[in-house]
């Protein structure tokens, strides 16, 4: 009877022990996904515009491959992009969110590139990311490609750009891996951070492949995400 009430009691107190060393591990673990959460979340609210490039009857560029069309692939990857400033405790904000472009009726560029820059005014935003497709004339270049317009713009490109060499890019012929300056209606933002993520070569059928690739794009979402937001969070 002794044995079998010490047996009992022993197992009694390896139950408590193991319960209180699963609370305690979870309390840690607990504790390491708030510190991480807190490391890297944003500032309250900071917002985010994203812009997917053309629409409508402006479908862009195509893919030497399968011929999609740069307008689909630029709002699928635009809506997980914000998607995931939103999960992340952004305020994002889209131009567009149908295949249509930005206005109703028959398509007029100017009238298009104009309403996305009123999104751009109304909404206030700390940084603007205009995604697109690239092409070159042959499939020689491939990777991300960043481009801006402003000194304001300059710091953010060089963040992003830096950042998606290290984690997307692959060495390749023609192509250098500094942000690329030039005369780009949406990047002209006065003050605000804008820039455009060039996402893929559609003129060259690996880069068309991965970005056709749901599982690619979400990456690469997830990279613009974690670059914009250290940036903004300096």
């Amino acid at each position: 009877m002794f044995k079998v009430v010490k047996l009992k009691s022993i197992l009694v107190v390896l139950a408590i022990l193991m319960v209180t060393a699963a609370v305690l591990v979870g309390v840690i673990l607990c504790a390491r996904k708030a510190k991480s959460t807190t490391a890297f979340s944003p500032l309250p609210r900071k917002t985010v515009v994203i812009d997917a490039g053309h629409g409508g009857a402006d479908p862009g560029v195509t893919g030497v491959k399968t011929g999609v069309k740069e307008s689909d692939l630029n709002l699928k990857t635009a809506l997980v992009l914000g998607d995931i400033f939103s999960s992340a405790g952004f305020r994002a904000v889209q131009t567009r969110y149908g295949e249509g472009s930005t206005v109703s009726g028959a398509f007029d560029k100017t009238a298009d590139m104009e309403a996305r820059r009123q999104t751009v005014l109304r909404t206030n935003p700390d940084a603007v990311i205009s995604i697109h497709m690239n092409k070159y004339e042959g499939p020689s270049r491939r990777g991300v490609q960043v481009f801006y317009s402003t000194d304001s713009s300059r710091e953010l490109a060089e963040e992003l750009q830096k950042h998606l060499n290290q984690t997307m890019n692959v060495p390749t012929l023609g192509r250098g891996f500094d942000p690329i300056r030039g005369d780009y209606y949406i990047a002209q933002n006065g003050t605000v951070p804008s820039v455009i993520v060039e996402c893929a070569f559609l003129s060259n059928p690996i880069d068309e492949s991965l970005i056709s690739d749901p599982d690619y794009r979400l990456r690469l979402a997830s990279e613009i995400e974690c670059a914009v937001a250290r940036y903004l969070d300096k």
